[in-house]
């Protein structure tokens, strides 16, 4: 007997590419309505900072001091667009930064999909999205989001060279372009050049198409190191247990546990070596998970939270690669079901997450800023008079630069003694910078010394705010003497 054609429901109308379009506009109206990301300056990575004042100024025809902080990221090609039609504005950068996102996720999902399955890739894909740091890398348009999906459109670039006959043309430039944004971001994304080489010498397509990958590797990778280009406020040999703490948990801003910030970065440490020893060759069998496992080695020299996403992708996905096999034994089928053990961990970090992500929201909601932010924070009424005078030196120039929306110089060089600091620095109206670093020491022991002819109007712990006399008021300081007011000038 034959049965009538059934027609198809509606789910079933839906073209498939309609549905990646419908998450990422579901995802992001989530952002922006529940307030998980900041439409304000405060907050943003220094690199982008400088990124984004370098198109804005370019475009604007406006002569700016971004100009001689140094060479930024490649990041600020990608902002062209930014510049162009919306410059100056936070929010469209926001945005734009939430759209670099999902296509990173977006290609994570159909590398895991055809790695491992489609229903690890939808587990763990929309357990990255909603993690505490992505949000908090989206917020702070970090270069870990960047470089997550550029690392993955190179590889999707890749394969599309692979399949063309000819070895040069139009796909072989821009992945050489790409592969020298890649190489500005940060450190770990040497590893990229590295693998794509290894891969190539393994397995080329022919020996003309390795010929011309391995020269435009080398010149690629020569001339931005070359260049000293990118590579903006990366802080080395960081301890990667106090990054992994960020993975999974928000933290205060101004008043971090650093007992239980060990405590959680510690317990995110196990579990990523958990990972690695039970994954870690089912990872090695591609070229992407060749350039995690080579990104995490090398970024433990810089371990900072663009390192960490890194990890929580090897967390997210190996792991969840490896519970769905576990989950899979007979063993365990007959004590939790069939997806009951990885059903009740989702449900729970998903939970997490939430409680997390309502945590971060209700900071940006009460305006709590970092103590950096906080720091630039108090020059603002002083620099919003443009009447007077201001003309400050800062650690972090770019955001200093963004919030105050004032002229703002880098930090002076080494100098032999404090009479030639002076000398430098007399024309400045304020210095700002964290005397807690060591590499500041030097600067903040001479300034020390400046006692006649400047003052310390903020010690805090993003770093100190020393205001510095018109130059009428003393043509040269006294001879340099130790500072004994601890109130009247910094020390490291």
């Amino acid at each position: 007997m034959e049965t009538p054609n059934q027609s198809p429901s509606l789910l079933e109308r839906v073209p498939s590419s309609a549905w990646p379009v419908a998450v990422l506009l579901s995802w992001g109206a989530a952002l922006l309505f529940f307030g998980l990301v900041r439409f304000t300056p405060y907050g943003l990575d220094e690199g982008a900072a400088r990124a984004l004042l370098l198109n804005w100024s370019t475009v604007g025809q406006i002569a700016n001091p971004v100009f001689i902080v140094g060479i930024p990221d490649f990041r600020a090609v990608l902002f062209i667009p930014l510049g162009i039609y919306w410059s100056g504005s936070i929010v469209a950068a926001k945005v734009f930064t939430i759209l670099i996102a999902f296509a990173g996720v977006l290609l994570l999902f159909h590398w895991s999909r055809r790695r491992w399955s489609e229903e690890l890739a939808l587990l763990a894909s929309g357990l990255f999205l909603v993690a505490p740091l992505t949000l908090l890398q989206i917020d702070s348009m970090d270069q870990g989001i960047y470089l997550l999906t550029l690392v993955a459109a190179g590889l999707w670039i890749d394969a599309k060279y692979r399949s063309l006959p000819r070895p040069m043309g139009g796909w072989y430039f821009t992945h050489m372009l790409l592969t020298a944004v890649i190489i500005t971001l940060h450190p770990m994304a040497l590893a990229y050049p590295a693998v794509l080489a290894w891969q190539w010498y393994r397995d080329p397509v022919s020996k003309k198409h390795r010929q011309h990958m391995f020269v435009g590797l080398a010149i690629a990778t020569g001339v931005i190191l070359a260049m000293g280009a990118g590579w903006v406020a990366i802080d080395w040999l960081v301890n990667p247990v106090l990054s992994l703490a960020r993975v999974f948990y928000v933290f205060y801003p101004v008043d971090v546990d650093h007992d239980q910030e060990l405590v959680l970065g510690t317990l995110c440490f196990i579990l990523l070596l958990l990972v690695l020893l039970a994954a870690g060759r089912e990872l090695a069998r591609d070229t992407a998970g060749r350039m995690l496992l080579a990104a995490l080695a090398l970024g433990l020299l810089c371990a900072d939270l663009a390192w960490a996403l890194l990890a929580q992708v090897v967390i997210v996905y190996g792991g969840g690669a490896w519970l769905l096999k576990a989950a899979g034994r007979p063993a365990l089928q007959k004590v939790f079901g069939q997806r009951g053990l990885v059903t009740g961990l989702l449900f729970l970090l998903l939970f997490w997450c939430m409680q997390m992500d309502k945590t971060y929201a209700n900071q940006l909601a009460n305006n709590i800023l970092d103590p950096v932010d906080q720091l630039i924070d108090q020059l603002r009424e002083e620099a919003a008079d443009v009447n007077k005078p201001f003309r400050a030196a800062s650690q972090w120039p770019s955001r200093t630069m963004i919030i105050l929306r004032r002229d703002v110089l880098p930090l002076p060089p080494p100098m032999p003694d404090s009479q030639t600091l002076w000398n430098n620095i007399k024309m400045l109206t304020h210095v700002i910078f964290a005397h807690s670093d060591k590499g500041n020491y030097p600067l903040a022991k001479q300034l020390a010394e400046l006692i006649t002819v400047t003052r310390t109007e903020a010690v805090e712990a993003g770093g100190v705010i020393v205001s510095i006399k018109p130059e009428g008021a003393a043509e040269s300081p006294a001879p340099p003497t130790p500072a004994t007011d601890g109130a009247s000038a910094p020390k490291p």
